[in-house]
């Protein structure tokens, strides 16, 4: 039987393994026994910062030991943790600060900046109540909380040792893209990420003999999730801050990396390195393959060259989702078989279709509930546990299998990292010459999709694709720039004046992308 909450099943697993590997980060690695250490390290400094149960703590970090050890700490705490892309711009943080009011904001300054500090100083002059933890970058360029720190730090006397987190309790606001160009904030609780989370671990056999490699950002619920399915497990989990192709082959070669997880772009990117350049591979033995749609080709590709096992998983970070690890299945492209009544296919008009039908994929809310972080109730969320979740994906239904066709929605998806067009669309309509302006995914390679800014020039305009890039780059992260610019004399409109994205889509021709 699981663990009631997260907090406990991460206590149990330190417990277990004390003096085992937890976490490996460039040449340094701790143990179990220290990472728990450094959580009630945390956690205790937390408290002094006054962090209350139900608080939110938004922590903008790279992929380091500290991160998860920040994430851990809000859940002792009763706190909400909410994750930021290292790379994301100071606009992006100040509109999550806005949206969530976090009591902390946990912040690795950048690397190599003249002013690392610009945007924590932007933020208290807007907000002079936020109180903020600062941690250490990469180069020590600025001083902060380090891991050796935390271990350093003598405990501050408590009078009252606070109540454990429930199963009830919200534990993380996974921001994710929405449609409307503001982020969605599904929640996720103590008991059902414990719950999942732990039946991950286990299906997969995770056990303490496992090196599970980690390039995902833990900025995300995936990548988030699946370190923490590692240690759950009992394994050593190493930390990549960036995916590069040869340097994931070296890691599993050198570390002899039993678990490797990752999108089709990223599976991609190893088939095509491996075969250049060979490497020992033969220590492989599991990983998920999800956050963007699989060909049968490709997994067939994948378990030719990699000769490991796969779960294929689909979902999203609302908590809906199947998985399957059966090869006669994924490799025949379904995605799983979902529970009876969990799933369904619907029109247009929401109506259900039989088996075999095509149309949009739907997850019943009674088997899934959702719940969202809303900031403007008593309780700040809001639970809708009746009726559908609509996907915005074209799918079937084949003898009870899922069968994930595409999508109906054009929110794109670059390498695994979502995007909404219409965030990246609002930047560039306020650029300079900008007439006219829609952003859409266009095919790619190696990427799935691209991001593909269709502009009407207007008086003034002068830019090429690389100055499109370098004028967005303080509103946008990278991963969200324009791969691809087209310049037109106008955009296709529907009756009602909105911009038609599959006529747009249709007309354009083909040109190469940017190689930013």
């Amino acid at each position: 039987m699981p663990p009631p909450t997260l907090v406990a099943a991460i206590d149990d697993a330190c417990r277990d393994a004390s003096a085992r590997l937890a976490v490996t980060s460039g040449d340094s690695s701790i143990a179990y026994g220290e990472l728990h250490r450094a959580i009630d390290a945390l956690a205790g400094r937390y408290r002094e910062l006054g962090i209350q149960r139900g608080d939110r703590i938004v922590c903008q970090l790279s992929n380091r030991p500290e991160t998860l050890v920040a994430a851990y700490a809000a859940w002792s705490c009763g706190a909400l943790h909410v994750a930021l892309h290292h790379e994301s711009t100071p606009r992006e943080l100040n509109d999550v600060i806005d949206l969530v009011r976090p009591a902390l904001l946990v912040y690795e300054p950048p690397c190599h900046s003249p002013r690392p500090l610009a945007a924590v100083d932007q933020l208290l002059a807007d907000s002079p109540d936020l109180r903020v933890l600062l941690v250490t970058p990469r180069d020590g360029s600025v001083h902060g909380m380090t891991i050796a720190s935390l271990l350093r730090r003598v405990p501050a006397a408590i009078e009252e040792t606070p109540a454990p987190p429930s199963p009830d309790d919200a534990a993380a606001i996974f921001l994710t893209s929405g449609t409307t160009g503001r982020p969605k904030t599904p929640l996720g609780f103590q008991g059902r990420l414990a719950r999942s989370w732990s039946g991950l671990s286990a299906a997969l056999s995770f056990g303490p003999d496992d090196v599970h490699l980690i390039h995902l950002p833990l900025a995300h619920g995936f990548g988030l999730m699946l370190a923490t399915a590692g240690l759950l497990g009992g394994g050593r989990v190493i930390l990549l801050n960036r995916f590069a192709s040869d340097e994931v082959l070296d890691v599993i070669a050198r570390e002899q990396v039993t678990v490797l997880h990752g999108s089709a772009t990223h599976f991609r990117l190893l088939l095509q390195r491996l075969a250049a350049s060979p490497r020992d591979v033969r220590s492989l033995r599991i990983g998920v393959a999800s956050a963007s749609a699989f060909s049968p080709s490709l997994l067939h590709a994948m378990r030719d060259a990699l000769q490991m096992d796969f779960m294929v998983m689909y979902g999203s970070s609302e908590g809906v989702g199947v998985a399957t690890l059966d090869p006669s299945e994924y490799l025949g492209g379904s995605v799983g078989r979902p529970d009876d009544g969990a799933v369904a296919i619907v029109n247009e008009q929401h109506e259900h279709l039989p088996d075999g039908a095509e149309g949009e994929i739907a997850f019943s809310r009674a088997h899934f509930p959702v719940t969202y972080w809303t900031g403007d109730s008593h309780t700040g969320v809001e639970e809708v546990s009746s009726g559908w979740f609509y996907t915005g994906d074209l799918g079937r239904i084949d003898d009870g299998q899922l069968f994930v066709l595409g999508r109906l929605k054009h929110q794109i998806n670059r390498g695994g990292s979502k995007i909404d067009p219409l965030e990246v669309e609002n930047a560039v309509l306020t650029l300079p010459g900008v007439a006219e302006a829609a952003v859409l995914a266009v095919p790619h390679p190696v990427l799935g999709e691209a991001v593909c800014a269709c502009v009407v020039p207007g008086d003034g305009w002068s830019m090429t694709l690389n100055d499109l890039r370098a004028a967005l780059r303080d509103s946008l992260a990278p991963y969200k720039l324009p791969d691809d610019l087209r310049l037109l004399d106008r955009l296709p409109r529907t009756a009602l004046g909105k911009v038609d994205v599959m006529q747009l889509s249709a007309d354009l021709p083909p040109v190469g992308m940017a190689s930013g």
